[in-house]
């Protein structure tokens, strides 16, 4: 019997409404026919067959094998290259046989790079977990030592930006723009204040169609020429325990436009000196090998059965491991995670990674090892 599994932490998807697919019907016959259809939240993939439509426009799905639970609303998933889900209701339910209404469909902005490789289980073990402890008290870590560490990281970077200044939040009154950073967990980088134009990138929220939709936008540009600034860079610092903790800001105005790009990487700079020397000082390794489920890329799938590791990472969802392919070097990755679900008394950890430490070949090493062991 194939089990649901119960979610504790996924990382939220940016959709958009599909449109990539105008006829459903024949979308389905080319996925059954490629990567396959699956409906979600299982443990292992569950595989359904598109059967045909109905003159309401009601959809039926043959299943190839029955769960424990089908509950009343329901997803079909697939990924030709980007994410693609359509939500139904379950209608009628013969069997393996499913009646089902469509209720909403989408799909991811992102494209999958690269295909996943199953094929390593018991090739490849994690080993050295640094997770952060369990036991930190959390008051203590947004406290006055925090305050001076990252005071002293912006202090060494920003030498030459005499005008640059850290702002906590204990210290300081509400605002427009720390409410879209908050929100939006990004800076806010303005390069011309009589014209709102922003520095072009994703990485930035551009705050001009947010203040116009308040109706604010004119009293903003106003503001700015009051208090003669031509262009702004504000850099929200947060604390990643159990969730992000708006912690402090970096914050440099011009009197003039053109804020030069350099300060943006210089902030960049501060804040990854900054969450280093927090994990250093509130992060343990754990000795132990787990099961790697899968290897792409872009991510590692691991099997964690310690309840210590799956206690961590709903404080910080951030570790370092060594992934240990059979017969060869340990490959150190930092890595970050985007979902966790329990399966039965183990839990299946999906996760990014942000970087790969050692032998500066490593990156190429790593890929080289997905494909041989294929």
């Amino acid at each position: 019997m194939i089990h649901k599994v119960k979610t504790h932490f996924m990382t939220e998807r940016e959709y958009v409404p599909l449109e990539a697919v105008r006829v459903l019907p024949e979308f389905y016959k080319q996925m059954m026919s490629g990567s396959g259809l699956f409906l979600k939240g299982y443990e292992s993939p569950l595989r359904v067959r598109f059967k045909g439509s109905r003159p309401d426009g009601d959809h039926v799905f043959e299943l190839e094998n029955l769960p424990e639970l089908i509950e009343s609303k329901l997803t079909i998933q697939a990924t030709p290259s980007f994410h693609v889900e359509i939500d139904y209701e379950l209608v009628n339910q013969k069997d393996n046989l499913l009646l089902c209404k469509i209720l909403e469909k989408r799909q991811t902005y992102q494209t999958r790079q690269e295909d996943r490789n199953d094929k390593v289980r018991e090739n490849v073990l994690a080993s050295n977990f640094l997770i952060a402890k369990t036991n930190i008290d959390f008051s203590k870590l947004t406290g006055v030592s925090s305050q001076v560490i990252l005071t002293d990281i912006h202090k060494a970077l920003l030498k030459d930006y005499p005008l640059s200044k850290v702002i906590f939040l204990s210290v300081h009154t509400n605002s427009d723009e720390l409410e879209l950073m908050k929100v939006h967990k990004k800076p806010i980088f303005v390069q011309d204040t009589e014209s709102m134009e922003s520095f072009p990138s994703d990485d930035v929220i551009d705050p001009k169609p947010f203040f116009e939709d308040d109706f604010i936008l004119d009293d903003k540009i106003s503001e700015y020429k009051r208090k003669k600034i031509g262009s702004f860079l504000l850099y929200p610092i947060f604390i990643y325990m159990k969730e992000m903790h708006f912690f402090a800001y970096l914050s440099l105005e011009w009197e003039k436009p053109g804020l030069p790009e350099a300060v943006l990487n210089l902030y960049k700079d501060v804040e990854k000196t900054f969450q280093e020397r927090i994990m250093d000082s509130n992060t343990h390794i754990l000795d132990i090998k787990q099961n790697v489920l899968n290897v792409s890329k872009g991510g590692v799938a691991i099997e964690i059965n310690h309840p210590e590791i799956v206690k961590s990472l709903k404080m910080k969802p951030a570790f370092t491991v060594d992934i240990n392919f059979k017969l060869q070097a340990p490959i150190r990755m930092a890595l970050e995670l985007r979902h966790m679900e329990q399966v039965n008394d183990f839990f299946r950890v999906g996760s990014r990674i942000i970087g790969l430490s050692g032998d500066k070949k490593a990156k190429d090493i790593y890929h080289s090892l997905i494909e041989f062991f294929r």
